[in-house]
């Protein structure tokens, strides 16, 4: 029978000839602690992982919501990368929000809604409030007044539509995977 290759001790690092492939402690002073410092790494992973569930169980609808809102939208500039302020017309390079026609915090059942949310500068977001008019009239010359009619209508319909939180964990892994689709294939 082959002979185990010297080793090192987990615990106290002196070099031994161990008695079986699996022996990772050279006596029985070192195994003593070896078990506890095991069972003591155990509690703290354990302990780690009810943490985060714990830490999930707080978690507000509006935190879930706001998590999976930030995942959309940056799929939203990423899926727009290229294309001008749809409000706008304008080129700022790095300053781009993900928009929305109709204001994901009136027209909720439209928040995640891909044909509601488009590149927008900072500017008509956030300063211009949305630039609506100049927003609608982007998405008539981008896609058509169909389009443009069929989300309004849409937007209408669900205006009071309340996410679970199990859709809004959904949406946010679905934003997130896409996210790393578009990022795969870029790097590749």
């Amino acid at each position: 029978m082959k002979q185990p290759k010297p080793r090192k001790c987990k615990v106290c690092q002196t070099v031994f000839i161990p008695q079986n492939t699996i022996q990772p402690v050279c006596n029985y002073k070192c195994a003593i602690t070896y078990s506890k410092t095991i069972k003591e790494n155990k509690a703290k992973a354990d302990w780690k992982i009810e943490k985060a569930v714990l830490k999930d169980k707080l978690k507000t609808l509006g935190q879930y919501e706001a998590e999976a809102k930030k995942s959309f939208q940056k799929w939203v500039r990423l899926r727009d990368e290229g294309l001008n302020c749809i409000s706008c017309g304008g080129n700022d390079k790095d300053l781009w929000d993900g928009g929305h026609f109709k204001k994901a915090e009136i027209y909720s059942g439209v928040i995640f809604n891909p044909d509601n949310c488009h590149k927008q500068c900072r500017k008509c977001n956030r300063f211009l409030n949305g630039n609506e008019l100049m927003y609608r009239k982007g998405l008539i010359e981008r896609y058509g007044l169909e389009f443009t009619e069929n989300i309004e209508n849409l937007a209408n319909e669900t205006r009071q539509y309340k996410y679970t939180k199990e859709e809004l964990i959904a949406k946010k892994l679905q934003y997130d995977i896409l996210i790393k689709e578009i990022d795969n294939y870029l790097n590749n």
